[in-house]
């Protein structure tokens, strides 16, 4: 079996979101304002493409946008920032150089963590016995098919 790295987290009842803490860092930053690492708190969002940081991480990493996009927003769209950042999984995985947006995520939430990182391995969530269980892991090393699962319980 190839080797790879995987987190879990187990809730005790079913979770609405799934939220990990996450490492921000970036090389394309004001090198002469000082910062501490620290971990964000990263909302797991299947939905979103592309992953998003808060201004508060922007300001607290003194970051350097490298350009701009356009998002869509429940107000519409809207021109933000982007920048280049690393990523830091509960897993140990260190997803280099994504292009993240600037956006306003609310007050829980610092990251979004989007298809753009999701994509490196594979994600699965189950809700037995009132108890989500959501992990990832990475990279990719076979394919979960639960139809395909079904049929081999139906021959038993």
């Amino acid at each position: 079996m190839d080797k790879f790295l995987a987190f879990t987290l187990k809730s005790n009842g079913i979770l609405n979101m799934l939220k990990t803490e996450t490492l921000v860092l970036s090389n394309v930053r004001d090198s002469e304002k000082p910062f501490e690492p620290k971990l964000w708190r990263g909302l797991w969002d299947t939905g979103a493409s592309k992953s998003s940081i808060t201004k508060r991480i922007v300001d607290d990493l003194s970051l350097i946008p490298v350009g701009n996009t356009n998002i869509s927003t429940a107000n519409g769209i809207v021109t933000v920032n982007t920048y280049f950042v690393d990523f830091g999984l509960p897993n140990g995985v260190t997803v280099k150089n994504v292009l993240v947006s600037c956006a306003d995520l609310g007050d829980d939430i610092d990251v979004l963590i989007g298809m753009d990182i999701i994509k490196h391995g594979d994600f699965s969530i189950t809700n037995t016995n009132n108890r989500t269980t959501f992990s990832f892991r990475t990279p990719s090393i076979q394919e979960i098919d639960y139809v395909k699962e079904s049929k081999k319980y139906k021959t038993e």
